[in-house]
């Protein structure tokens, strides 16, 4: 019997098995399951045909005590975003190529896009709850175990906070479960079967249990404090998978989970959750503007990035969905490139500070191309794709109940211009002080370049033609509007 889900998250783990007792060819190993899980992807993508055929596309399993059961869908939503992780975990591989790392390095990687690629495929809200968790494991070790000086501390730290989230998610399902089996007798974990109604007065208790599980993984400030050390500490192509797709389950979990289930009180709670997204967007712009460590800026700029992100989903319109999703991929692909040059001049330099630099532009030419080319995409600049995404989360946050959420959001894109291109202006073009390492920084060599026409390539293609990237994710959030 086909089964292409199940072979979508077992590839990849398989591959974690095989690359923990490949000792030093390990990353070899890593390099063929990175590229088979992609050409997985994309191969069931190609040929489902369109992205509206992939809504039928299902794997159940035989149901096993208490309700749960073995169940697997992919529409256009789950699948963009399993292809989001097969493609940044292959760019991971290849970026870390030349590290003198462990075989456990490269094990980690393929695990944790195993247990993401589980959470985006999971409709048993078991199974779901179980990936979620799963992802939490290989993330900690990279953290811990490759990250920089404060890495132990950053892993603990982002295991306690995400994992403290996961316990009020866990302790709502466990009650919506329990409350649809008093009511009619039947155990399910089945998200499409379970009723919220069997609630009654509790529903609001579980709504919000979700919601803070969701929140601390976006995270939502104030459940932020988290990501900075996570991220500063955190080995570059760990930034890169953290960013570009665990914060996603966040947002994913809101769509797929706690919006579908409760549609009402999602409208009731609005105001509350509306306003955290928005003054999301500010919060980890002003930050920014504070920061003196190159990645801890980038770290927080993500706070404000998802802030646009969760402004578009929340405000239930077709544009504003459209623009929050399509803004997951582009953080993905421009804060995923940033992370990775900020990795690359750190494995040159050793120094991460604004005042560490000064004049690279002239020692490290394409170095300074990528990184401006990634700087003007994440502050929104009209023809890449930053620009798409905010301006469609806007506009459908605009056409929401309180649109002053939108104005605060504009707020956020013009702040973000206020610490991106100073930051970028200090490191590459002002001059170098008597303290500069820029002299210790070459240019990027050829893999490094290669990597990054890709992602500048795709920054590029989503700002000039949006449409495709559009209407890939268009069925599956038509059926959430409706």
């Amino acid at each position: 019997m086909s089964m292409p889900l199940t072979a979508l998250w077992t590839v990849p783990l398989l591959g974690a098995l095989v690359c923990a007792f490949l000792g030093s060819k390990a990353r070899y190993g890593a390099l063929a399951f990175s590229s088979a899980f992609l050409a997985l992807a994309g191969g069931i993508s190609y040929l489902q045909g369109s992205p509206s055929a992939l809504a039928v596309l299902t794997e159940t399993g035989p149901q096993w005590a208490y309700g749960v059961c073995y169940r697997l869908s992919a529409d256009s939503l789950s699948l963009g975003l399993i292809g989001l992780t097969a493609f940044l975990n292959l760019i991971c591989v290849a970026a870390s190529w030349d590290l003198k790392v462990s075989a456990g390095y490269w094990a980690c990687f393929l695990a944790l896009a195993s247990a993401l690629t589980g959470v985006f495929l999971a409709r048993d809200l078991f199974f779901f709850y179980a990936f979620w968790e799963a992802t939490l494991i290989p993330m900690f070790f990279i953290i811990g175990l490759w990250g920089s000086s404060g890495r132990l501390h950053a892993a603990v730290k982002f295991f306690l906070f995400t994992f403290a989230g996961s316990v009020f998610m866990l302790l709502a399902l466990l009650a919506l479960v329990s409350a649809h089996h008093r009511v009619t007798g039947v155990w399910t974990w089945d998200l499409g079967s379970l009723d919220p109604k069997t609630l009654g007065a509790a529903a609001p208790y579980v709504f919000w249990g979700l919601v803070l599980g969701f929140a601390v993984k976006i995270p939502m400030v104030p459940l932020h404090t988290w990501l900075p050390d996570a991220h500063t500490e955190a080995p570059a192509a760990g930034s890169v998978m953290l960013a570009g797709v665990m914060l996603k389950m966040g947002v994913y979990g809101l769509l797929r989970v706690a919006i579908p289930l409760f549609p009402d009180l999602s409208v009731e709670m609005y105001p509350i959750l509306g306003g955290l997204a928005a003054l999301s967007t500010v919060y980890g712009a002003l930050c920014a503007m504070a920061q003196t460590d190159l990645k801890r800026l980038i770290a927080y700029s993500s706070i404000a990035h998802l802030g646009f992100c969760l402004l578009g989903v929340l405000s239930r319109t077709s544009q504003g969905l459209s623009g929050g999703t399509l803004q997951l991929v582009n953080h993905g692909l421009t804060t995923g490139a940033l992370f990775l040059m900020v990795g690359f001049l750190y494995e040159r330099s050793h120094k991460r500070g604004l005042s560490d630099f000064g004049d690279l532009a002239s020692r490290a030419p394409y170095l300074a191309f990528f990184f401006g080319f990634a700087t003007l995409a994440s502050i929104g600049l009209p023809g890449l794709n930053g620009f798409v995404g905010e301006f469609m989360s806007l506009s459908g946050a605009m056409s929401a109940p309180f649109p002053i959420f939108a104005f605060v959001g504009c707020l956020g894109v013009t702040l973000a211009a206020a610490y991106a291109l100073p930051a970028f202006q200090v490191v590459f073009w002002s001059p170098a002080g008597p303290d500069s390492v820029s002299a210790k920084v070459s240019d990027l060599d050829f893999r490094e370049r290669a990597i990054l026409w890709i992602l500048c390539g795709l920054m590029l293609w989503i700002g000039l033609a949006p449409k495709p990237w559009l209407a890939w994710f268009e069925p599956a959030l038509r059926g959430l509007v409706r």
